[in-house]
């Protein structure tokens, strides 16, 4: 008891007093933390420790925020993670170990939310999944490798849900090829796609170059090629020159000789000066591309008929900067600003007079902000606000011949909803939970009349609907149960086996 006592005498002695280095300990005598109190506050170098005395965590605080790399340490002394801070705030690289020392991840943190790829590792060293991140969310193509290195998968995430799963370059267990396969260059781009049977080459096989242009088809039934199969369309790769032999233009032809896909012009000194991409021998944009065969600097597309469709500038084959649309007319259809490909800031949207028809704002591709449409005389029918591509908060429309007003939450109608005639009187009124209809709602005849009233419980009719005409009088109930129809009138449904 008296060990315990002084113990605790020896805590609170160490507390007290002026700032400076101060140490505090375990109720066993070892310390527990140390560091320089500034005001009262942790400030520059601190360390935690066991009850033991092995060391938990260690790391700086400038102005009392976390920063700089901090270190924790399993209770064997083991490195269990590094975390970068600035600002109180988790900025950099963070690293996390499993108990026999192998790297498990590696992410990269903004501002407390996981920012470009994060990156998992097998127990041997090699990469076992890169996954994107924009503001704390999967956002992008990931990619998964088996331990000997083979991507095994390809996935694709939007705003955070997983859209798309692609499973290639499977092996048996048997060590046998099976299923679709790909090899990429190493820009990223697919470098030849085939299926396999058995370790077998079994249907179309494609190669491309490091531009993504077909180089070549191969058709194949369990690894012996089938000539002239009917539906192998190559494209033939050819090259024109100057008088000099320099190359003067490259792309890719159809058997018939029409050009398709990537064509790419240089001068007498081998310098690119331009490139253009054509579809059934018309061209659909030209431009400019870097070294690596990505759209580069400014580029205008066209419509298949020939007429200005778009254009704006690429930066590494991502739309960069302001870019602006056209009808086939010529007048502009839309403007607005890309960046790193996506939309971003204001984008305005207008009739062929000129007149505004929309405008909206986004925030790394999604609708964020107010959103308002117009009709070609500029009173408002449409106008609310998006966060983070959802609906959110008070929104109302002009449809035909009512007013729409309410709110939503997340993208859903939340709360109550009111519709209006021209003559101001109500068409509808009712409450919405989660999108759906919930609890009494009410329809009206333009004249005032009630038209039909019923209620909803999570979006499905239950009770009785009543069906009136436009001078109030009853024409019809019908009544439900979880939405399905029990009576018409007098006249009960046959309900099927086990309602």
């Amino acid at each position: 008891m008296m060990i315990g006592l002084l113990c605790v005498l020896s805590m609170q002695t160490l507390a007290q007093g002026d700032d400076g280095f101060k140490r505090y300990l375990h109720p066993n005598g070892k310390v527990s933390s140390e560091g320089v109190l500034v005001d009262g506050r942790p400030e520059g170098a601190w360390k935690t420790y066991y009850e033991d005395g092995t060391i938990k965590s260690s790391g700086r605080r400038t102005d009392f925020l976390l920063d700089s790399v901090w270190t924790f340490h399993a209770p064997d002394g083991s490195v269990t993670s590094t975390i970068t801070y600035h600002a109180g705030r988790k900025n950099g690289v963070t690293r996390k170990w499993d108990a026999q020392g192998h790297l498990l991840v590696e992410e990269l943190y903004k501002d407390d939310h996981r920012e470009g790829n994060t990156t998992e590792y097998h127990a041997s060293g090699g990469i076992m999944r890169v996954t994107p991140f924009v503001n704390g969310v999967e956002e992008g193509r990931g990619t998964a490798y088996a331990e000997d290195g083979r991507v095994v998968e390809l996935t694709e995430y939007r705003g955070g849900v997983l859209r798309k799963r692609e499973t290639i370059n499977r092996i048996d267990g048997n060590g046998s090829k099976q299923g679709p396969w790909k090899a990429f260059h190493t820009n990223g781009r697919v470098k030849w796609e085939g299926s396999y049977v058995d370790d077998k080459r079994n249907g179309v096989f494609k190669e491309y170059d490091a531009q993504g242009s077909l180089k070549n088809m191969t058709k194949y039934d369990l690894d012996q090629v089938l000539e002239g199969a009917g539906d192998v369309t190559l494209l033939d790769i050819r090259n024109t020159y100057h008088a000099n032999g320099k190359v003067a233009t490259v792309g890719s032809y159809g058997k018939d000789g029409r050009k398709e896909g990537l064509f790419r012009s240089f001068d007498g000194e081998g310098r690119a000066t331009g490139a253009a991409i054509y579809r059934n021998d018309r061209v659909m944009s030209e431009g400019s591309v870097n070294d690596v065969g990505a759209l580069e600097g400014p580029w205008v597309e066209f419509y298949n008929t020939g007429e200005k469709r778009a254009e704006g500038a690429y930066s590494a084959g991502k739309k960069e900067g302001e870019w602006v649309f056209y009808y086939r007319e010529g007048a502009v259809e839309q403007r607005g600003r890309y960046q790193i490909g996506l939309p971003s800031g204001q984008w305005k949207w207008f009739y062929p007079d000129g007149a505004i028809h929309r405008v909206e704002n986004y925030r790394k591709g999604r609708e964020d902000g107010t959103s308002e449409e117009f009709d070609e005389q500029g009173t408002v029918i449409t106008k609310g606000e998006y966060i983070d591509g959802l609906k959110d908060g008070p929104w109302f429309y002009e449809v035909g011949d009512h007013k729409e007003e309410g709110a939503y939450k997340s993208g859903a109608k939340d709360g109550p909803w009111l519709h209006t005639f021209d003559n101001g009187r109500k068409a509808f009124t009712g409450t919405f939970v989660n999108g759906d209809p919930h609890g009494k709602c009410k329809w009206y005849w333009p004249n005032g009349q009630l038209k039909l009233e019923g209620r909803y419980s999570a979006g499905m009719e239950q009770g009785d609907f009543n069906h009136y005409d436009d001078l109030g009088n009853l024409l019809m109930t019908i009544r439900y149960k979880n939405g399905g129809v029990l009576r018409i009138g007098n006249e009960k449904v046959p309900q099927p086996e086990g309602l």
